[in-house]
């Protein structure tokens, strides 16, 4: 049996930090029923394996490009970057509900006040993670993502933009992507996240008009909810507590289902 497991949280909930927690343990104890998995990083090694119009050369040239610069290059690699983009549409054209899916994903990101660079960023991660997704090899028992297409949506902009990402919109957009097995729910005060996020140097940043109205809503309470309809198990975590307890907890429940 193979279980898809993703981690849900508000940005600044802890993660990334429980995710990397989660990766160093397991290289420790050498869990081989439990793997963490990256899913940009699953469809590069299949793009790398496949015949392109790009050279092998070149292409681990461009990995290495992608992973400590960004994906888009308009310059040193414009061939690579147009022989990957054709490789995403070529593959994507085999998924017949591709096109409403990224329908719905463009209209959440069009809700967001983000710059049309970041937007145009955040839909061709996309593209690549769903690839990345529809690539994986599912021997291991157990498959953790870093970031699933639960949590793609689950951070509400609509109180910061008129362009609305509506209940509908999200329950289509959930119905229709690849769905966990199980959730881990990193369950941390939004008063908690924003002062993280201060201090952060990268990553997301929460905006000062929301820092000025805490009654806000900034989750999308239907993912939990479709989760709770579909029978998605959910593993709530508290990101404020010590990461040690957080780990045994999800072990002791990850053992409970493996046996």
């Amino acid at each position: 049996m193979s279980l898809k497991i993703e981690i849900i949280g508000l940005p600044a909930s802890g993660k990334t930090f429980f995710y990397n927690n989660l990766s160093k343990k397991l290289n420790l104890q050498k869990k081989n029923y439990v793997r963490v998995i990256n899913l940009k990083n699953f469809f590069i090694k299949k793009y790398l394996k496949t015949k392109t119009g790009a050279s092998l050369l070149k292409k681990y040239a461009y990995k290495i490009y992608i992973k400590n610069v960004q994906i888009k290059s308009k310059f040193l690699f414009k061939k690579e970057y147009e022989d990957l983009n054709l490789f995403i549409k070529d593959n994507l054209k085999k998924n017949k509900n591709y096109r409403k899916i990224l329908f719905l994903y463009k209209k959440y990101v069009n809700s967001s006040n983000y710059s049309s660079e970041r937007k145009s960023r955040m839909l061709k991660n996309f593209e690549i993670d769903f690839l990345g997704f529809k690539f994986l090899n599912n021997n291991s028992n157990f498959l953790v993502f870093d970031e699933g297409f639960f949590q793609k949506i689950y951070f509400n902009f609509n109180h910061r933009n008129k362009s609305k990402f509506n209940l509908k919109d999200q329950n289509d957009y959930l119905k229709l992507v690849p769905s966990p097995n199980l959730i881990i729910f990193i369950d941390t005060n939004i008063k908690t996240c924003l002062k993280r996020s201060k201090n952060r140097t990268d990553g997301f940043l929460y905006d000062e008009k929301i820092l000025k109205n805490l009654k806000s809503i900034y989750f999308n309470k239907s993912v939990t909810e479709f989760a709770k309809k579909s029978k998605i198990p959910i593993i709530r975590l508290n990101g404020t507590k010590n990461i040690k307890k957080n780990l045994q907890i999800f072990f002791e429940r990850i053992y409970k289902i493996k046996n």
